[in-house]
């Protein structure tokens, strides 16, 4: 058997195609923490201004977590929500600043995963290109019509940017868009009870509506405080806008992962520079996939353990996202690279046969002829290659941390699961 044919390909390249990180393809993520510096100096500047910072004795943190997880029923509730109380909007802020830095990370990994994989020999040449419906479907086979099997990818790839550039404005003008009424519906879902969680307990009917609406008047992004609405509403965007960006291009990058399918084969980089046969690009860039996931997790929990059980309606859209992309971003890699060990396997048997056969070795007689030869088989036989592998959150844990604001929406929906006073 011939060596396989190596390969060279253009990148997949967020960057090139969408403007919320123009001009940071080169820079350190570290940098991009003066927006969270920038975040967090805005609030306290606009708080300070329209008096609604609050001071030390409005911090409850320990209380209204209590209250939350009904640990403790009997705490007193003030209905007043300056800076100071507002765990909610910290914690907004927070995977906001995490989420840009998580961007950034993710993006300067998949803009060279590509050719490092073409590079070391994780992947190289098929003897033909594969074709089924599914290739047809997703056109791909259009894409690369008349192309010799070496040029596939990157004539795919190429293509696809190119198509990809094109449609740049378009693209995230609709972003914006989508971006402003994510986080009009959520302002609305707000307005109509944002702190129900932390409602007393004793409160009904009248009494508990004064409440919501007295909490709801004193928050520092409330409807009663021009300024700190207007920055509240810039936050939402923007934080729907990191969303969007991470959805929109997991999708096209799971589409990119689709084709390799049937236009490359898995191998390995033999010399293992990597500690991972050639695959560690694979595995970075996958590791921010899961970590995306989870903080996008995290921050739909948040929302709709605060919007209450009468207010999850408000956020169906960008649920209905979350639920239909987060499956892909599972399935589809692990159906492209589950055998990426056996094949890689199956070729260098291949390889190693043929060269015992190119010098015309008898494995009953050639003893020491053949020693390196075994040795190798043997190395193959104990080889790990696992691309999407990821040591630092179990799989048990991510999967049921992605799948609780499913849960806890189904919960409010139909059981009327609820927090705290909501």
């Amino acid at each position: 058997m011939p060596s396989p044919t190596r390969i060279r390909t253009a990148n997949f390249d967020p960057f090139e195609f969408t403007y919320i990180l123009l001009g940071l393809k080169h820079r350190h993520t570290s940098v991009l923490l003066l927006i969270g510096l920038t975040i967090t100096a805005a609030m306290t500047i606009v708080t300070l201004a329209e008096g609604t910072f609050g001071s030390a004795d409005d911090v409850r943190l320990v209380e209204d977590v209590q209250r939350i997880f009904l640990l403790e029923r009997n705490t007193s509730s003030p209905a007043s929500f300056p800076l100071m109380r507002d765990s909610y909007s910290w914690f907004q802020a927070a995977t906001i600043i995490s989420g840009i830095l998580l961007l950034h990370r993710q993006w300067q990994h998949m803009a060279t995963c590509l050719s490092s994989l073409s590079e070391s020999g994780a992947i190289v040449a098929p003897i033909h290109v594969k074709s089924n419906w599914i290739s047809r479907m997703l056109l791909i086979d259009r894409l690369i019509a008349g192309v010799p099997p070496e040029k596939a990818l990157d004539v795919f790839v190429t293509k696809l940017m190119n198509n990809l550039r094109r449609a740049s404005i378009p693209l995230s003008l609709v972003m914006l868009f989508a971006a402003i009424v994510f986080a009009r519906l959520l302002l609305l879902g707000q307005e109509q009870g944002v702190f129900q969680v932390l409602s007393p307990d004793q409160l009904t009917g009248i009494s508990r509506d004064r409440w919501l609406s007295d909490a709801y008047a004193s928050w520092w992004a409330g409807t009663n405080h021009v300024i700190g609405h207007v920055l509240y509403n810039v936050l939402a965007v923007y934080a729907m806008l990191l969303i969007l960006h991470f959805q929109i291009v997991g999708l096209i990058a799971v589409y990119v992962i689709a084709a390799t399918y049937f236009l490359v084969e898995p191998s390995a980089d033999w010399l293992n520079r990597d500690g991972r046969f050639g695959w560690s690009p694979v595995s970075r860039t996958y590791r921010t996939v899961i970590w995306g996931n989870v903080l996008l997790a995290l921050t739909l929990i948040n929302v709709i353990i605060f919007l209450g059980v009468h207010n999850y309606t408000w956020i169906l859209g960008l649920l209905g996202l979350y639920i239909i992309v987060v499956p892909l971003y599972i399935i589809v890699p692990w159906l492209v690279f589950r055998r990426v060990q056996t094949r890689a396997i199956e070729i260098r048997v291949l390889e190693v046969e043929a060269a015992i056969s190119s010098r015309r070795l008898d494995p009953h007689t050639d003893f020491e002829a053949l020693g390196p030869f075994t040795t190798e088989l043997e190395r193959c036989q104990r080889m790990n290659i696992q691309p999407l592998r990821f040591r630092t959150v179990p799989w048990l844990s991510f999967v049921v941390l992605v799948l609780l604001p499913v849960f806890l929406a189904a919960a409010q929906i139909f059981s009327q699961l609820r927090f705290g006073g909501s």
